[in-house]
């Protein structure tokens, strides 16, 4: 998989893992009007629409949003059952890698304005039989919502132990998707006010509980610290990535950003110090405040917050911090899956029906979809580790085709990476996409492993489905892609 000269060989990846089954794209960015992808597939170049709705600090808020979620709060005592003290740790290495995984994402949205997230990635950058790739994984991506709205539900029920967990998980989901009918600009209002409120409560609780810690989490030879050795801590820290990469979504933003390439990645880098602060520092404290057997292996970082935090303060800290993340990452999902379905079923590979809108512009049918996709799991009864995992093994294929797809960028839209805002060279871009396709991998393997056999296979079989309706689709005919991908150097030029 290495070339002659030492570089990274992406297309051999592809060719190894028989995603492309059609002709390349045409290199030439500058084209105008249809393009053939194959004998019977079009590319249209679409004009780049106004610039939309969202400022900075509304990109900021969603992104804040859609990353500090149920993972932090549900997560770090099954982490610290693997790993003990060193959890915080842990967290730190999987907000690292976490960044490496999707800094790729990063240096597309400071590069260009991209609409309809990563299917109009991989469909504009590598090829129609990827994208359709893309487009039918988006269809099952929603089941890592369950996971959140489960943790809603646990929490909620501490509060309120007369409603199940099961049904708080229900009535939240439904609640949101009824918000999200009312349109962007409720949205993106709704997503400011919750995610200000979850940072001052987060930021509180992680300033108040440093000064009560009392376990040696800091004492790296400790009988406590590493209890599962460098397997156990790897363990935790790839169970915890997911919930600490979230912020580069945003990207699927940019068409409805006023400044998108200028933003999109500002929103997204603001993103890592706040984590850094306030999920490390949650785990020092979740870790610290408590003896390790009363800690590790709980469902939800009550224990340490009951702990540390007088009654009253309790209650409103329960619901600005662990409630409020989950809600702002739950209020994300809807859209997250909005924009990729979208831009799929314009394109050919889903009924055009489904992008009927309400009065409020909201694709109603899309977020209907979205909302039983979340729903299964939850009626189901699987636990939120179990979901988290699945996801990781179904979204697989996926990643790897997008970050491949965005190694692309230097060939396919020379004028505009040469304009990037990282001001990156080709072999740096190469460089960050090799380690964030290892990182997805390493991932994939754990998930593999990390779940029932049934499961694992199930998941495999969903996926290999999923590659073999885009191909034959592909072969069928009658996919006409419309360009999602703005390059701002031509669009200067036009001016």
């Amino acid at each position: 998989m290495i070339d002659k000269s030492g570089v990274f060989n992406y297309d051999l990846i592809m060719d190894t893992l028989s995603f492309i089954n059609n002709k390349k794209i045409n290199d030439k960015s500058k084209n105008k009007g249809e393009r053939k992808m194959s004998n019977k597939n079009l590319i249209v170049n679409t004009p780049e629409p106004k610039p939309g709705i969202l400022e900075r600090g509304d990109l900021f808020a969603i992104a804040i949003g859609m990353v500090i979620g149920s993972g932090m709060v549900t997560l770090i005592g099954p982490a610290m059952a693997m790993t003990g003290y060193s959890v915080w740790l842990a967290y730190l290495t999987a907000i690292v890698m976490g960044f490496f995984m999707v800094f790729p994402y990063i240096i597309l949205g400071g590069t260009m304005r991209v609409a309809g997230g990563p299917y109009s990635i991989v469909t504009n950058l590598s090829g129609v039989s990827a994208g359709g790739l893309v487009a039918y994984t988006k269809l099952v991506t929603p089941i890592l919502n369950s996971s959140f709205a489960l943790a809603l539900g646990l929490y909620v029920n501490n509060l309120l132990p007369g409603i199940t967990v099961k049904a708080i998980a229900v009535v939240g989901i439904c609640i949101l998707f009824v918000l999200n009918l009312l349109g962007m600009d409720i949205f993106a209002k709704v997503s400011k006010i919750l995610s200000t409120i979850l940072l001052i409560t987060m930021v509180l609780y992680v300033v108040f509980g440093l000064t009560q810690i009392k376990q040696p989490i800091f004492q790296f030879s400790g009988d406590k610290m590493f209890t599962g050795g460098f397997k156990g801590f790897m363990l935790a820290a790839l169970l915890l990535i997911n919930s600490a990469n979230g912020y580069y979504n945003i990207l699927w933003y940019g068409k409805d950003a006023k400044k998108a390439t200028k933003d999109v990645p500002f929103a997204s880098m603001a993103c890592v110090p706040c984590l850094l602060f306030i999920y490390v520092g949650l785990a020092m404290v979740t870790g610290g405040v408590l003896p390790h057997d009363e800690v590790a292996g709980a469902p939800t970082i009550l224990p340490a917050a009951q702990a540390i935090l007088p009654g009253a303060v309790y209650k409103i800290f329960m619901i600005g911090g662990p409630i409020m993340a989950i809600i702002t990452t739950l209020n994300s999902v809807f859209n997250d899956v909005r924009y990729p379905l979208a831009q799929a079923a314009k394109d050919g590979w889903l009924p055009k029906f489904i992008l009927k809108e309400n009065r409020f512009g909201a694709p109603y049918l899309i977020y209907t979809y979205t909302l039983i996709v979340v729903l299964i799991p939850i009626v189901t009864d699987m636990s939120i580790v179990t979901i988290t995992n699945i996801f990781q093994v179904i979204t697989f294929f996926m990643n790897v085709t997008v970050v491949y797809a965005i190694s692309r960028l230097p060939k396919r839209y020379p004028e505009a990476w040469a304009k990037n805002k990282f001001h990156f060279s080709n072999g740096a871009l190469y460089t960050f996409c090799t380690v964030s396709i290892i990182i997805y991998t390493v991932i994939f393997v754990k998930g593999i492993f990390s779940i029932k056999v049934s499961y694992a296979v199930a998941a495999v079989i969903v996926m290999l489905a999923l590659i073999l309706i885009g191909i034959y689709l592909t072969k069928k005919g009658g996919i006409r892609i419309e360009t999602s991908l703005w390059d701002p150097s031509v669009k200067k030029e036009e001016k």
